[in-house]
């Protein structure tokens, strides 16, 4: 018997995960039946994560025999028949919900701009403090969008958190590269009936191939775009002074934009005092889409709350991902 890991302590387990750090592996469905919550075993297997008062530990039971009552612990009974995916080993006999599954667990409690934010962080390149947010460095991708739409349309119709989960599932942007990157595709990816100045069709990252002049000029085969447009042939960069500070950089980051240029591919940086503010947002936009060639639609007013509403949740800087 072991104890398994799930909701926000899974969601905070995967979205904290270093590069360089293991992935766990998958492990069948069935071996859910042997979680149990139990003081005894928390303290045996020496899990990542412990029960907080501010924060419990959230535990998943298959039989409502085997929920106790504990001090900082949230204990989950789950009978659904889940698909292949589901869970990973942690260690011994102790599971985590896979990031697939804490998707969907995430789908049962939030809204669909939260929840398409946590899609956006689980397929991610980086990873964030245990504060729940704040960027700590690049890891490798824990799910792709692929693999999260196939564990969503395996489930049993009736799940709880399915549909929530797939009208998320249109508006996730994979393998962004840092909070910011999320924000900025949210913001123009997301149709304005939900805040967004889109929809614009985004991807996150992406190798674009570069010929063998433009291959010397950067000692690299090929280019990745922060945020490419694809419609409009453009990538929008957001540069930052953690990323883009020293000399190499700053001369490796304006030769990558003069190669895409070369490559009749607008580029447009957006750096944080453009778009600090709601109204240096606005100004922001209509630059880019007068670089991008776009048609600027004004916003109704119901429009503009959403705007409005969308930017201040993004920006606000207490809030957390769990």
């Amino acid at each position: 018997m072991g104890v398994c890991l799930g909701f926000e302590s899974a969601l905070e387990y995967w979205l904290t995960k270093q590069g360089g750090e293991a992935l766990p592996e998958e492990v069948e469905s069935w071996r859910l039946a042997y979680a149990v919550a139990s003081s005894r075993l928390l303290a045996r297997e020496g899990l990542p994560l412990e029960p907080r008062n501010e924060r419990p530990l959230h535990l998943l039971v298959q039989q409502h025999a085997v929920k106790h009552r504990l001090d900082n612990i949230a204990v989950h009974v789950c009978q659904t028949k889940l698909p292949a995916h589901s869970f990973r080993r942690l260690g011994g006999d102790s599971l985590i919900a896979s990031p697939e599954l804490t998707f969907l667990q995430m789908a049962q409690g939030h809204s669909l701009l939260e929840l398409i934010e946590i899609g956006c962080y689980l397929c991610s390149t980086f990873s964030i403090s245990s504060r729940g947010r704040g960027y700590t460095g690049e890891r490798q991708q824990l799910m792709s969008l692929d693999d999260l739409t196939r564990y969503l349309n395996s489930l049993p119709r009736r799940t709880r958190g399915r549909n929530q989960a797939l009208q998320a599932l249109p508006h996730i942007v994979e393998l962004t590269a840092s909070p910011m990157e999320v924000h900025l595709a949210m913001h123009y990816g997301l149709p304005p009936e939900h805040g967004g100045r889109g929809p614009i069709a985004i991807s996150a990252n992406q190798p674009i191939e570069i010929d063998e002049h433009a291959q010397r000029l950067l000692d690299e085969r090929y280019l990745k775009g922060d945020l490419y447009l694809s419609e409009y042939e453009a990538d929008l960069e957001y540069d930052s002074r953690e990323f883009h500070t020293g000399s190499f950089r700053l001369d490796h980051t304006q030769a990558s934009r003069n190669v895409l240029e070369a490559m009749d591919i607008k580029t447009i940086s957006a750096t944080q005092g453009q778009i600090n503010t709601l109204e240096h947002f606005d100004d922001f936009t209509w630059l880019l889409e007068k670089r991008i060639g776009r048609e600027h639609a004004i916003p109704t007013p119901a429009q503009r709350t959403e705007r409005e509403s969308l930017f201040q949740w993004l920006n606000d800087e207490k809030r957390a991902l769990f």
